[in-house]
This record gives C-alpha cells, sequence and structure tokens, in this order.
C-alpha cells in the first residue's frame, strides 16, 4: 500500500544557521590575535565586560573588511538558497556593501568563562568569527518552544544543537535564535568577532 505524501513548508519552527571558513585566516588570525591582545591590555576594564570573564572591545581592525565581506558572501548565498526552495526571502543578488549595516566587536573569553543565553534584538542576521576557537567550548542554540520545555525531545523540530567552533570558522544565524557560549575548558583565551547585520530593505 502507498500513499501519495504532501508537504506544506512554512518555516514555522525550523531554524537554519550556517557556516564556512575564511580563505586564508591562518594569516588573518596572526595579524588578529596581535592586535586583539594589545588592544585588551590598553582597555583591559573589567566593569565593561559582558559576562565575568569576557572581556569586550569595540575597535576598527584592518582586517575586519575581508571578513565583512566574506560575511556578506555567504549572506548572499543563504538568500539564494532559500529562494530556491520557493521560500520567500529578498533576493540579495545586486546588492552592495552599503546596502546592509553591519555593527562588530570583539570577545576574550579566559579559561572558565561563559556568555549567558541571549539574542541580538532588533538586527536580522547575527553572526560570528574565531580567531581563536579551536577546544576553547561550544556555541548552543535554543528555541524558546525546547527552552520552555514545550517541545518533546526526539521531535523533529524546535530542538539545541551545539557546534565547536574552530579558527577560521565564520557562524551566520538569524538574530534572534537563542544562544550562549559554553565555559571556555581551555588554558587558551577564545578570541572571537561577533557581528550584527541589518539589511536595508
Amino acid at each position: 500500500m502507498t500513499t501519495s505524501l504532501k508537504k506544506g513548508r512554512g518555516c514555522l519552527l525550523q531554524t537554519d544557521f550556517w557556516w564556512t571558513m575564511l580563505p586564508n585566516f591562518e594569516e588573518i588570525n596572526d595579524q588578529l590575535i596581535t592586535e586583539v591582545k594589545a588592544h585588551k591590555n590598553e582597555e583591559n576594564d573589567p566593569s565593561k565586560n559582558s559576562n565575568l570573564g569576557c572581556w569586550r572591545g569595540h575597535r576598527d581592525y584592518p582586517q575586519w573588511p575581508t571578513i565583512a565581506e566574506h560575511a556578506i558572501t555567504l549572506l548572499k548565498e543563504v538568500h539564494r538558497h532559500y529562494i530556491n526552495n520557493q521560500i520567500s526571502c529578498v533576493a540579495l543578488e545586486q546588492a552592495t556593501m552599503d546596502d546592509f549595516e553591519i555593527t562588530y566587536w570583539t570577545n576574550v573569553n579566559d579559561k572558565g568563562s561563559s556568555n549567558t543565553i541571549h539574542s541580538h534584538a532588533n538586527c536580522h542576521w547575527s553572526g560570528v568569527y574565531y580567531i581563536q576557537g579551536k577546544d576553547t567550548g561550544e556555541i548552543a542554540f535554543y528555541t524558546q518552544p525546547y527552552l520552555n520545555k514545550q517541545i518533546t525531545r526526539g521531535l523533529p523540530f524546535g530542538q539545541s544543537y551545539a557546534m565547536e567552533p574552530t579558527d577560521g570558522l565564520l557562524l551566520l544565524f538569524p538574530s534572534y535564535l537563542l544562544h550562549e557560549v559554553l565555559a571556555n575548558p581551555s588554558d587558551k583565551e577564545r578570541i572571537n568577532i561577533a557581528f550584527n547585520i541589518k539589511i536595508k530593505l
């Protein structure tokens, strides 16, 4: 006996996130580690920490435009994927860098430090680029129904997912998606650049 199975996809609960590796990241990261550590030494004010043991800094690094352009290239590919799958989505093929408002900041997590569950309100896409990420703790994603215990584990939606970062990884996800950075188990610092993207629709 066979059945005619039909599917409707409204993207009501499924949330995708995306990642890629930055080309030539070794050279870029070597430069960034030196610059970020110098920045941290100059402005190491504990009162400005985002979470205990996590230093946050705001500075324009010469390497940032390369990372930003790669993030926008990935974002265009993501939107193209949704359009090709008949999912309502704005086309970005003709967009230039001026069509995006991007803000970014640096995070340095010491051993044992973490970042609590949060989202990035009033933005469209968020992301993180790992300068020094290998073995420094996972980033975990959650849906609201999952946190509210409205979704039973084993069903194909509304779950959680944790990802182990690595040096040179660029991760992109919807800004509404709840996420946290788990404790850094390593003796080395976790160093990354987090960013938000607003599309000028």
